[in-house]
């Protein structure tokens, strides 16, 4: 029963934000697009790069399109100052960010550091992407989580997350 409580607060919380923060995107335009794309021809070949091309404080919808591709040489962390940032992949299937730290590595992270992507910043939209963390946790069962999400105002569209154990 606890469960199923759990659930409906859930999907309670999920479709508030679901049903209303595209109005918001909708309503406000983009003032500017960055580019990703691992091969070339884009602004950056790196998302972590493109994030950090934005200015601090910024308060101006500024989307970061990610081209296709398997983005895996990269742990993506958003400060709190990158708000109002649209992360665009070209679809879920095709656009991914893999990265495979996990809690109790020799690199000595627990859970919310093992996170592949981590976002600290408010007003921050994703779509068509995959969060994925490639720790195969089999071998030691330890957290290793896809995504830990600290800011206010975040939301998910057509997106996937893969973890061992915990996404955040």
């Amino acid at each position: 029963m606890l469960q199923l409580r759990w659930l409906v607060l859930f999907l309670s919380v999920f479709s508030f934000v679901s049903l209303r923060a595209p109005v918001a995107i909708a309503a406000a335009s983009i003032a500017r697009t960055i580019v990703v794309n691992l091969k070339g021809g884009g602004d950056f070949k790196s998302i972590q790069q493109a994030i950090d091309s934005v200015p601090d404080n910024n308060n101006k919808w500024t989307k970061i399109h990610v081209a296709a591709g398997v983005y895996s040489r990269e742990k993506v962390n958003m400060k709190s100052t990158k708000s109002y940032i649209v992360l665009e992949g070209d679809g879920a299937q095709t656009t991914s960010i893999e990265w495979g730290d996990y809690n109790g590595d020799s690199s000595g992270h627990d859970t919310n550091t093992s996170a592949t992507f981590t976002s600290y910043a408010s007003n921050f939209v994703a779509k068509r992407i995959t969060f994925k963390n490639t720790y195969n946790g089999f071998a030691k069962l330890t957290p290793a989580v896809a995504a830990w999400i600290f800011g206010d105002k975040s939301a998910f569209y057509y997106c996937s997350f893969i973890g061992f154990q915990d996404s955040r």
